[in-house]
């Protein structure tokens, strides 16, 4: 499974399991907190080293902002030295969405057992759900 999918789907579990106004049937909300618990290092380990790449891509402002932030023409004494700026942040910019996009677009194991479609059909989830966890249903 990608790294992106793990982190969509936790992300959406999480939005299902703590949403009061979804009443979901007790086996479903046990399956999503068991699949986020083992999406759990997954999400940890991405997180991370998305940090990591924030501070190595990172210019420091003299606020303490730590972030990759697109130059202000203003803040320049000229045209030269402003497109000097965009020019590296433009680099670091491609540097941190390549490390990245790397990450997300890699394949992992996770251990986890599908739902059946007993299981999430008339569950309490909304059609909209059911159609992001479409993969994680067993096919009958």
């Amino acid at each position: 499974m990608k790294v992106k999918d793990i982190l969509n789907y936790n992300k959406l579990f999480k939005n299902i399991i703590n949403d009061k106004d979804v009443d979901v049937t007790a086996l479903v909300k046990f399956k999503l907190l068991t699949m986020c618990k083992q999406f759990e290092s997954v999400v940890n380990n991405f997180e991370t080293i998305r940090e990591e790449k924030v501070r190595q891509y990172s210019t420091p402002n003299g606020g303490g902002i730590i972030g990759i932030l697109n130059p202000v023409k203003d803040d320049y004494k000229n045209d030269e030295e402003f497109k000097a700026a965009q020019k590296v942040y433009e680099e670091k910019l491609k540097g941190f969405t390549d490390d990245i996009t790397e990450i997300l677009e890699s394949d992992v194991s996770v251990n986890m057992t599908k739902f059946t479609p007993e299981e999430v059909m008339n569950a309490g989830l909304s059609a909209d759900d059911l159609l992001v966890m479409y993969e994680l249903i067993q096919e009958v």
